[in-house]
């Protein structure tokens, strides 16, 4: 009795793992397809921006790390 039981077992957990499988696959295309391509757009960080949403026209301190190794720093305003 339990080799007639068997095949249909292992045929049921194969087709159960499949159609996770295909599952998984049609949620990650679907979420994939939703997100959209944000190529080419602009991301503006918020500190950037003054109580009414617009761009600061105030002076920014800009600080460029160079070589970690030579210790030179500079810094820009």
């Amino acid at each position: 009795m339990t080799s007639s039981v068997l095949p249909f077992a292992y045929l049921a957990a194969c087709t159960f793992l499949v159609l996770s499988a295909f599952r998984c696959l049609a949620i990650a295309l679907r979420s994939r397809l939703r997100s959209g391509d944000r190529t080419g757009l602009r991301t503006t960080h918020p500190e950037l921006l003054d109580d009414k949403g617009f761009i600061t026209k105030e002076e920014l301190l800009v600080v460029r790390f160079g070589d970690i190794d030579s210790g030179s720093l500079s810094c820009n305003s």
